[in-house]
């Protein structure tokens, strides 16, 4: 997978479209923090066992040992709006932003959902814009003048650091993994999971497996099957069409696989 990081003086940096992201610290790249806690957690000697990290995700083992090890993102040309919905997670482990009463902005970017006439919302943006502007132009506090900066205003650089456990249980999967994320946020957040990503890809693929999209389409599986109660015999009707039928299915497919398509499909509650 082609992803757009390059290395600047020793740290990763991912350039989105409008906005990058620095990743400044990554506490435990080669996994032996964790695998020393994992070790002691379940009292083993091994504590160079760098697989039984992942193995606690998989076997859904109390993951607390992910809550001390940290990366540490610096964010630059990035929205208030999605400033908004990073710093809602109340068990980040630090936030450093200059905001907007002392230091000010002086762009914007446009939302990235589906949008019905662009020109007009650019417009609309782009007054709210020159409001502000204009009011820090005839000598208005910073901190007045925000009142009429849109939220799409990018924020000077600011910094978030997220424990491990935050990022896999929750920024990732609420924000990229299940649907409804608004489309800016989508793009940042996946900037972050693309760098954690490029230091230790078997770690947050694990995390991807069991908290991210496979797993809640298999607890969209169950609600489903429990919200219809179906039953043993209505699996197998459904099963011989789909080996009988026109649509055929390859008689290899894994039932769990069967099953997420019939039943996994994710709707956003927005």
């Amino acid at each position: 997978m082609n992803q757009p990081i390059s290395e600047v003086n020793g740290n990763k940096v991912y350039q989105g479209d409008t906005f990058s992201i620095t990743m400044t610290r990554y506490s435990d790249p080669d996994r032996l923090n964790l695998a020393r806690n994992a070790a002691r957690y379940l009292g083993k000697k091994d504590i160079e066992n760098t697989r039984r990290p992942l193995n606690i995700v998989k076997q859904g083992h109390v993951p607390e040992i992910f809550r001390g090890e940290v990366v540490e993102f610096e964010f630059n040309d990035v929205s208030k709006e999605v400033y908004d919905h990073l710093v809602t997670y109340t068990t980040r482990n630090m936030r450093v932003a200059g905001g907007n009463r002392a230091l000010t902005s002086d762009d914007f970017t446009l939302p990235s959902d589906k949008v019905k006439d662009a020109k007009n919302v650019f417009n609309a943006v782009s007054d709210s814009m020159d409001n502000y502007q204009d009011l820090l132009s005839k000598g208005e506090t910073p901190q007045v003048a925000r009142a009429a900066m849109p939220t799409a205003a990018k924020l000077n650089t600011f910094v978030f650091q997220f424990n491990f456990l935050t990022l896999g249980q929750s920024v990732f999967k609420q924000r990229i993994w299940e649907k409804g994320a608004q489309g800016n946020t989508v793009k940042v957040v996946q900037g972050m999971f693309e760098l954690v990503h490029s230091v230790d890809p078997w770690l947050w693929n694990t995390f991807y497996e069991w908290y991210g999209t496979p797993a809640t389409e298999w607890t969209e599986v169950r609600r489903k099957l429990k919200k219809k109660y179906v039953d043993v015999t209505t699996v197998l009707e459904m099963l011989e069409e789909d080996l009988m039928g026109k649509n055929q299915i390859d008689s290899a497919t894994s039932f769990e696989e069967w099953l997420t398509s019939k039943f996994g499909q994710q709707k956003s509650m927005w």
